[in-house]
């Protein structure tokens, strides 16, 4: 049959949740960002106490007060300011697809960042300005080279924020420059906070929500909560874009039984950063044992994946598998290639086979 579609649809993307190999046999698994200490104990007792009822289509709101009391003590979050989504990677389509509908046609955003964000924005026949880490600063991703990209044809304005895939942190100071740079050129502001927490809730952009008309934040129960095989998420923005956003989406998002585990998960705050020291100590025994063949670029210690670079040509992935330790490739992300990869740590149990692995790699081996 002949039928033409848009030229983006029909070519190779990028996509390292389809290309990363999976994890078998003996391999230690650093690869796809998950909280590798799991889920909050509150989940199991949902899990074993819930009573089902499949005929039914859910209509519970008790997802909506929960994430209401859980930013309440920082800011207030409205019922009209929340869209929930199945994962965060659902709610970049939505929201792609209604600034893909607007008089404004460009995204301005890092390089690298997630890739499955810059492929959604060409999907949707719109253009992603990069812009550059400073590679010869370490990967550092500045505000002020963001400010400058920004331009008359800017839509959006995208901070993955911590970084994908450098767990680097821009601070909330950068991030409200940004927003007011975008304020004042008529642009919107997203930061995807998929991996945000892993850092404090007071940390977090949500709580510039009453400064800045033009943000949108982008938040997810697969990385700190530990729930990424149930697929949840949720941005907050003004209500007027909460709107256009609903009408993107279906009303039964989440069963009844998945709202009321998030809701259980939301009661345990302190449950996303418990592990903050250990991610730290792991990512600094990693930069100790490396630092001539392989370098981390800028990161945030509390954050569990960072980037290593090759200095030299070769594959990294394929010299870390030979090691015993699977990472995400660096061919998946626009501005990196093969010399580089997205670590995961791993719980501490395992470091050593983690270091064991980097150092052979760092010394030729």
């Amino acid at each position: 049959m002949s039928f033409e579609f848009r030229p983006e649809l029909t070519v190779e993307v990028k996509s390292y949740a389809a290309n990363t190999p999976v994890c078998e046999g003996e391999l230690l698994d650093c690869s796809l960002g998950v909280n590798p200490y799991g889920y909050p104990e509150v989940v199991t007792q949902v899990l074993k106490s819930f009573e089902f009822h499949l005929h039914d289509y859910p209509h519970s709101k008790v997802h909506f007060g929960a994430l209401k009391k859980y930013w309440q003590d920082l800011v207030p979050v409205s019922e009209d300011e929340m869209f929930f989504v199945n994962g965060s990677v659902c709610g970049l389509y939505c929201i792609n697809n209604i600034f893909s509908q607007a008089n404004r046609s460009e995204v301005v955003g890092f390089l690298p960042s997630f890739t499955d964000m810059l492929e959604s924005v060409r999907n949707f026949g719109m253009h992603y300005k990069g812009v550059p880490a400073r590679m010869e600063e370490g990967g550092v991703l500045c505000a002020d080279d963001l400010i400058a990209a920004i331009s008359e044809d800017t839509a959006l304005v995208y901070i993955d924020r911590p970084n994908n895939p450098t767990g680097q942190t821009m601070s909330l100071e950068d991030v409200a420059a940004v927003a007011q740079a975008a304020l004042d050129n008529g642009s919107y502001i997203l930061v995807d906070e998929a991996y945000g927490d892993f850092i404090y809730r007071e940390e977090s952009a949500v709580t510039l929500k009453e400064k800045f008309s033009n943000l949108l934040v982008m938040k997810t129960f697969s990385k700190g909560f530990g729930l990424a095989n149930l697929r949840g998420g949720y941005v907050i923005a003004q209500k007027e874009i909460t709107a256009m956003l609903v009408r993107t989406s279906n009303p039964y998002v989440f069963s009844d039984l998945y709202r009321e585990i998030f809701t259980a998960a939301m009661s345990c705050p302190e449950h996303t950063t418990a592990h903050a020291g250990e991610f730290a100590a792991v990512k600094k025994a990693i930069a100790e044992n490396i630092g001539t063949r392989v370098k981390m670029l800028c990161t945030d210690g509390r954050v569990p994946i960072c980037t290593l670079a090759l200095q030299e040509q070769g594959d990294l992935q394929a010299l870390l598998l030979k090691h015993g330790v699977l990472a995400v490739s660096g061919r998946e992300f626009d501005l990196l290639d093969e010399r580089y990869v997205r670590l995961r740590v791993p719980t501490a149990e395992y470091t050593d086979k983690l270091i064991s692995a980097v150092s052979a790699v760092e010394n030729g081996k």
